[in-house]
C-alpha cells in the first residue's frame, strides 16, 4: 500500500529541498498547480505544505505563496552531493562551502581497510573537510582513498576545495564511474573534536552516516564517513511494506 497521497506530495518536495534541486528562496509551485499534478483535493495539498512548515523546510509568505526557507535544517549525504555534482557541476549548493582541514596519506585503519577491501594498514588518502552554510557549520566529514586512486588523482593531497566534489573528480580522473553506493547511519552524541568543529554546546546529538561508492565492477571507490548537527534533515525514502 502507498503512503497518504499527502505524505508522497511532501516527500516528493522535501527530496527536492534536501538533494539541492530547490534553493532557499525558491517559490514552490502553487496549491492549485500541486492539486492539478498530483490529482488530489485542495485539502490534502494543504495538508502536505503544513507538513513541510513544520519540519522547518519551507515558510509562506502572504502574496508570494510558499517557499524554500533560507535556512532549512538539512544534512546531504555523499551520494546526494554526488548527484548534485553531476547535475550542477558543484557539489555544494548556493550559500554552501567546505573548508579542508587536512589533506594526508595515512596506515588504513581496520574500519576504513574492510570498507575499501584493502588489507589493514595499507596507505590511503584521508581528507577531512568542515562544511558551512555562510558562517555556520553544519557538517564535517572524512573521506578515504586506496593509492591507486591516489596515484590518478592526485588534488586529493592537497588542501583545496574541488568543485566538482572528490567522487566526480574521481571519476573524471581514473575513469571509473560510480556504479553503487551504500549507506549507514546512526545517531549519537558527539565527541570533543565534533563538538568544537561544529560549535555545540555538549553535550549534543549528531547524526553520522557511512558511504561507500562502488564502481561497475565491485570496486570501492570511496569511503565517507560524515556527521553533521542533530535536527537536521537529510534523504528521505518511500518503500512498501508489505511483501
Amino acid at each position: 500500500m502507498a503512503l497518504p497521497k499527502y505524505d508522497q506530495i511532501a516527500g516528493d518536495i522535501r527530496g527536492r529541498i534536501v538533494r539541492g534541486e530547490m534553493s532557499p528562496g525558491d517559490t514552490l509551485p502553487s496549491e492549485r498547480e500541486l492539486t492539478e499534478r498530483w490529482s488530489v483535493a485542495r485539502a490534502t495539498v494543504v495538508r502536505a505544505l503544513d507538513v513541510l512548515r513544520q519540519e522547518g523546510l519551507i515558510e509562506t509568505r502572504q502574496g508570494t505563496g510558499s517557499i524554500v526557507r533560507e535556512r532549512a535544517p538539512l544534512a546531504r549525504t555523499a551520494g546526494e552531493r554526488y548527484r548534485t555534482a553531476v547535475k550542477t557541476g558543484q557539489v555544494y549548493t548556493a550559500g554552501e562551502y567546505a573548508e579542508i582541514v587536512s589533506a594526508e596519506t595515512m596506515p588504513a585503519p581496520e574500519e576504513v581497510a574492510t570498507a575499501l577491501g584493502i588489507d589493514t594498514g595499507d596507505p590511503v588518502a584521508r581528507r577531512h573537510r568542515v562544511t558551512f552554510e555562510g558562517e555556520t557549520p553544519t557538517a564535517t566529514s572524512w573521506s578515504w582513498f586506496t593509492s591507486d586512486v591516489v596515484t590518478a588523482a592526485p588534488r586529493l593531497l592537497q588542501r583545496e576545495r574541488v568543485r566538482e566534489g572528490t567522487t566526480r573528480y574521481v571519476e573524471r580522473e581514473t575513469g571509473r564511474r560510480p556504479h553503487t553506493g551504500r549507506d549507514w547511519w546512526t545517531a549519537r552524541l558527539a565527541t570533543d573534536e565534533e563538538l568544537e568543529l561544529l560549535r555545540l554546546d555538549g553535550p549534543a546529538a549528531v547524526s553520522e552516516a557511512r558511504h561507500v561508492a562502488y564502481d561497475a565492477e565491485g570496486r570501492a571507490l570511496t569511503y565517507e564517513v560524515g556527521v553533521s548537527a542533530g535536527g537536521r534533515w537529510t534523504r528521505t525514502d518511500e518503500y512498501s511494506m508489505t511483501d
